[in-house]
């Protein structure tokens, strides 16, 4: 039987460990909290920062309410990032904004792919900031569903995105059992129908995927022409009627995404123009009516215009900046089953607000969260470090190694468990690993191996400490090289070294060590290639080279290169590159390391 370690923790029981030292309001069992995450802007579309919960009215069908809970959420000043080597990575970093990106293929034409494509990709290179977490979901592919601050995935993503016509796409959701799930929801196909109402489907799978993520405001960027819904979409909705081909989906969907503050911004591509294009087509207000009643719905904005990227910019610094107003509906009402109006109003002088505009009582009661290991963003709580790299099993086979370092001030003996999975492109979980040690000096120090094929993984490694409990969630992207790259690249370095791991590239100044890395590229066929490593003190000049002779390849262009020094080595913040012929081969093949 196949020994299988697995880390099954419930993000509810963190959620709870943490609420008093994060200073997250805390109530009574019983009592329906609804919260509404408000925007507040200057007139220039700028956030303002110091309002207080006096400087709001809220309203629930014209009746002001009590603002029980009242918290400001800010991150567009986020702290400092610490300072790592490159290659390493750590959950002690702040996300950033939320953001999905949803690209319509069922409901645009293929005229609108160029600008769709045009608009998405500036407001990843123009407007998100690099601790920004997003994901890009194409309704006419199976599209993964995972989280992350590697902005270029979702660039490749957007490069290959297509408007394909009479195609439908759903949700399949994980299995419901506490188990490690065996792959992350995706959007895939389920069959035949209608493009419009198969779009909904799409979006309402988006919604709920976000939902789990708490205290949180939540953006879609939907480019769209809108599907097949009728006019007058809020009027309908709040008045009990029927809209569109799936108006139950549709009702479904609006609940879903103000229940979990997810705000939808609709960005028709009809609008999206280059400033050489003709910009005399005049979009129907009957076609772009569902646009507008979504985004008003749910908080969001239309996009119609050709000033898409002014107006996307506004749309990040909405979703990093905003208030969560909380209070409790009134108990008993006849009427508690019907959709209800919120309405908030403020005092400040030349402040304008945006949020949700209804809530379904009963709505605001949250799903039970994923397990750790499945949670969409970084777990802070334990400090975790992380150094993944490619290595070599044999000449056929590869795989990844990923030295851990968890905490920084445990107590001495404290247990630790582990567990880490690496996610394919197409969200599932292809390899496993995991244990459990003690803490030494503050912390514990180790690796783990998953198996892995020529791809890119998202790696998630998640940490438990014991009396008390401490959890923390960190992710990576790991590319596995696969051999003849036309760029050159490196695979990662990895430090080997006898004795205990005593930290993250913390090496042994008395021991030997050897230091490795998988180089992928064109034109390293030969007996002695222009091949080196080199050394020197961090950020400065090398100090001292090596020549690399190439052994027999792994497959075709990619090689393992090592260098193995004796001791002693030098003391200090060290730094090894990869040189070809004298110039360091590409941004991955150097990194830091320390010597004490």
């Amino acid at each position: 039987m196949k020994l299988r370690v697995a880390l099954v923790f419930i993000l509810g029981a963190i959620a709870a460990a943490s609420a008093e030292q994060q200073g997250q309001p805390v109530f009574r069992a019983g009592v329906e909290l609804v919260t509404v995450d408000v925007v507040a802007t200057t007139r220039d579309g700028q956030p303002v920062f110091d309002l207080k919960a006096e400087d709001f009215q809220l309203f629930e069908d014209d009746v002001p309410q009590e603002i029980k809970t009242f918290r400001f959420l800010n991150f567009a000043t986020p702290d400092p990032a610490p300072i790592l080597p490159a290659g390493v990575v750590t959950n002690q970093v702040e996300p950033g904004g939320i953001f999905a990106v949803v690209l319509d293929e069922l409901g645009y034409q293929v005229d609108d792919i160029q600008s769709v494509r045009r608009t998405a990709t500036r407001f990843f290179t123009e407007t998100l900031e690099p601790n920004d977490h997003v994901v890009v979901v194409r309704s006419g592919a199976n599209s993964e569903f995972t989280l992350t601050t590697d902005h270029a995935l979702a660039l490749d993503a957007i490069s290959r995105s297509t408007a394909r016509r009479e195609r439908t796409f759903g949700i399949t959701e994980p299995g419901s059992d506490e188990s490690v799930r065996e792959s992350t929801p995706t959007i895939e196909t389920f069959g035949s129908g209608e493009n419009g109402r198969n779009s909904f489907r799409v979006l309402l799978g988006v919604i709920d995927h976000l939902k789990h993520i708490s205290a949180r405001r939540k953006a879609i960027l939907w480019f769209s022409r809108g599907g097949d819904l009728p006019p007058n979409i809020t009027e309908s909705f709040e008045l009990g009627r029927p809209v569109g081909r799936d108006d139950d989906g549709f009702k479904r969907m609006i609940e879903t995404a103000r229940a979990a503050n997810v705000a939808v911004y609709t960005i028709d591509p009809r609008g999206l123009q280059s400033a050489a294009a003709d910009l005399t087509r005049d979009l129907n207000p009957m076609d772009t009516s569902a646009l507008r009643d979504l985004a008003a719905l749910t908080g969001g904005r239309t996009v119609l215009g050709n000033d898409a990227n002014g107006m996307l910019e506004k749309v990040a610094a909405e979703n990093r900046a905003y208030y969560l107003l909380g209070y409790e509906p009134k108990a008993g009402d006849a009427r508690r089953s019907r959709p209800r109006k919120l309405r908030v109003t403020t005092s400040a002088p030349g402040v304008t607000v945006l949020h949700r505009t209804t809530f379904l009582p009963g709505s605001e009661t949250k799903g039970k969260p994923p397990e750790l290991i499945g949670s969409p963003l970084p777990v802070r709580d334990l400090p975790i470090l992380l150094a993944p790299a490619t290595v070599a099993v044999d000449r056929s086979r590869r795989g990844i190694i990923v030295p851990f370092e968890i905490g920084d001030d445990l107590a001495d003996g404290t247990v630790v468990k582990y567990s880490a999975i690496a996610l394919d492109p197409g969200g599932k979980v292809v390899s496993r690993a995991g244990g459990q040690g003690r803490a030494k000096e503050g912390r514990v120090a180790g690796e783990v191996r998953l198996a892995a094929e020529t791809k890119t993984y998202q790696v998630r490694f998640a940490a438990q400490a014991q009396e008390p409990e401490v959890n923390g969630l960190a992710f990576a992207t790991v590319r596995v090289p696969p051999g003849n790259t036309k760029d050159a690249e490196c695979g990662g370095f990895v430090f080997e070294q006898p004795g205990e791991k005593r930290g993250v590239r913390v090496l042994n100044p008395a021991e030997p060590v050897t230091i490795s890395t998988l180089v992928s590229a064109t034109g390293l066929d030969g007996t002695v290639a222009p091949i080196s490593f080199a050394l020197g003190a961090a950020g400065g000049p090398p100090q001292k080279t090596w020549p690399v002779q190439l052994a027999v390849p792994l497959s075709k262009g990619l090689y393992r290169v090592a260098l193995s020094l004796k001791p002693p080595l030098p003391r200090g913040n060290l730094e090894i590159q990869v040189l070809r012929d004298g110039l360091l081969m590409n941004d991955n093949c150097v990194t830091q390391f320390i010597s004490q």
